[in-house]
């Protein structure tokens, strides 16, 4: 029995701020959905990226009683190990305890028995966020680690970073002004508005991810079961 179309146009396309559809959007089985991921971790990250490697999502605890920890984005690259989540509420307001438990849990995970401590890799725990995590800031992008009360690093190898949507939403769509991230953050809100079609297609003519993000978006939003993921 055929599954009965939710898609609103035969040209929709499905909203990256959903939870499902950011992750299909980044994981997808494609070279440009690779490429998008990369990117968008370069952007982000501030550096370049190279050889992305997908993880399981899921971590386990070190015993029952742990919380368990399941990741919409786990990856490798060189030196460092990422997860990448889209997050809509901040429930109690307490979404900080639960980005440096995840990035303490991935990093806990990945640096074993035996580990050279100098081999041992950054854990980064990048949140989107479609919520204003901390409105005493203007940024749209926040970069956390542990430091001392003069602002020395400790060792840098836990990183928590913030990419506040709303504050770029506030933000002109003049592309001459906007940085690499918070282009990402204009295709996350816009990409899915019709009414913002002719920007999204000259967004991806400068960037290149975003421009694998726009075509891996087109593809998935081909298929119907997807529209039944993102409600």
């Amino acid at each position: 029995m055929a599954i009965p179309s939710i898609r609103p146009t035969p040209t929709a396309l499905l909203n990256p701020c959903a939870d499902p559809i950011f992750k299909i959007l980044f994981t997808n089985e494609s070279k440009e959905s690779n490429i998008a991921l990369t990117d968008f971790l370069t952007d982000i990250i501030g550096k370049k990226v190279s050889n992305v490697v997908l993880q399981p999502n899921e971590l386990s605890g070190e015993s029952a009683t742990d919380k368990q920890s399941e990741f919409d984005i786990n990856c490798k690259i060189e030196g460092k190990i990422v997860n990448i989540e889209m997050q809509g509420l901040n429930k109690d307001n307490h979404f900080g305890k639960r980005a440096e438990y995840h990035v303490a849990h991935l990093f806990n995970h990945y640096v074993t028995k035996g580990t050279e401590w100098i081999t041992s890799p950054q854990a980064f725990q990048i949140s989107v966020l479609n919520f204003i995590f901390d409105d005493k800031e203007n940024d749209c992008i926040s970069y956390y680690s542990m430091k001392n009360q003069n602002g020395n690093p400790l060792a840098g190898m836990l990183n928590v970073v913030f990419l506040e949507l709303p504050k770029i939403e506030e933000l002109p769509d003049d592309l001459s002004l906007l940085t690499p991230v918070q282009m990402w953050g204009k295709f996350f809100l816009y990409a899915s508005n019709p009414e913002k079609k002719d920007f999204i297609t000259k967004l991806a003519e400068i960037n290149r991810g975003i421009k694998m993000a726009v075509t891996v978006l087109k593809n998935i939003s081909q298929d119907e079961i997807n529209w039944y993921h993102e409600t």
